[in-house]
């Protein structure tokens, strides 16, 4: 077992990255800030326990800090370190604050003048973006898409302006139907989905979106963390599928989008980006396939 020092940590805010899945991609600063700090901040104590727990980090206290925490929580811990302590702060994986909750203490803490230090280490961004097989000499992180539908197509026909390569987060429950909205929206980049990074069911799917949307079609009850990478678009794709569509040109996208998505989801998703009714998509839909 790693012999972890004891040392004195001054009164500072620790932003400490912690593995994304593997417990052994911990880095050795990250233990010791973790083994000598007074309180850790944490997204969920049970995950956080289990990370200690395997180095052997017993008797820390651990102060749950979620997105929803009240203003009471960080008052106090701003305090804690007013008063001379130390605090960690923790998400259940990866960096902090990288669709992570901790934005409010860090930003508390730099308006009170204290010392914020960063502890780098691994992030699913980074560790995915190598692994994709896709050209990066830059990216653009958006996260996680909003949840509801029409919300989800505004954000995506807004990264059309984006000349770069794109990184998502995403649940497994909404997998398909991202892609499938991405599909329509980007065009056929090419992407690369990873599952579970660095775990034992680590898995990846690469090709273009409309391959990759089938081959995700035929998996049963997945799960894990996700990560998307979207390439940036082609250059023969400047005139895209929404504009040849506000064009009139329904028989392109339907042509291009028929055997890739069922005919009820991409008339749903037109009536949502061009505010038509479904009922006119999709007999226009209906009529081309016949």
């Amino acid at each position: 077992m790693l012999k972890i020092d004891n040392i004195l940590l001054s009164p500072q805010l620790y932003i400490v990255s912690t593995p994304i899945g593997n417990l052994k991609d911990i880095t050795i600063r990250a233990l010791s800030i973790l083994k000598n700090c007074d309180i850790i901040a944490c997204e969920d104590t049970r995950v956080t326990k289990k990370l200690l727990s395997s180095y052997q980090i017993n008797s820390k206290k651990l102060f749950s800090l979620h997105e929803h925490s009240p203003q009471q929580k960080l008052t106090f811990l701003i305090d804690k370190i007013k008063k001379g302590k130390s605090i960690a702060l923790v998400s259940d994986a990866g960096t902090p604050l990288i669709s992570d909750p901790g934005y409010k203490l860090v930003s508390m803490a730099i308006e009170e003048n204290l010392s914020v230090v960063p502890v780098p280490g691994p992030s699913a961004v980074t560790a995915s973006l190598v692994s994709s097989g896709i050209v990066s000499e830059n990216f653009y992180f958006v996260g996680f898409l909003p949840a509801k539908e029409n919300k989800k197509i505004n954000t995506l026909k807004s990264l059309l302006k984006i000349n770069t390569l794109l990184i998502f987060f995403e649940s497994p429950k909404r997998l398909q139907k991202t892609l499938e909205s991405m599909l329509l929206i980007l065009g056929d980049r090419k992407c690369a989905i990873l599952r579970e990074i660095t775990k034992y069911y680590e898995t990846a799917y690469r090709g273009k979106i409309s391959k990759v949307c089938s081959d995700i079609k035929s998996e049963k009850n997945m799960k894990g963390e996700i990560t998307i990478i979207i390439d940036k678009p082609y250059k023969e794709d400047s005139k895209n599928i929404v504009n040849n569509t506000e064009n009139q040109n329904l028989e392109k996208i339907f042509s291009f989008a028929q055997g890739k998505i069922s005919t009820k989801n991409l008339a749903t998703l037109l009536s949502i980006i061009y505010k038509k009714p479904k009922k006119f998509f999709y007999s226009q839909v209906i009529k081309f396939v016949k």
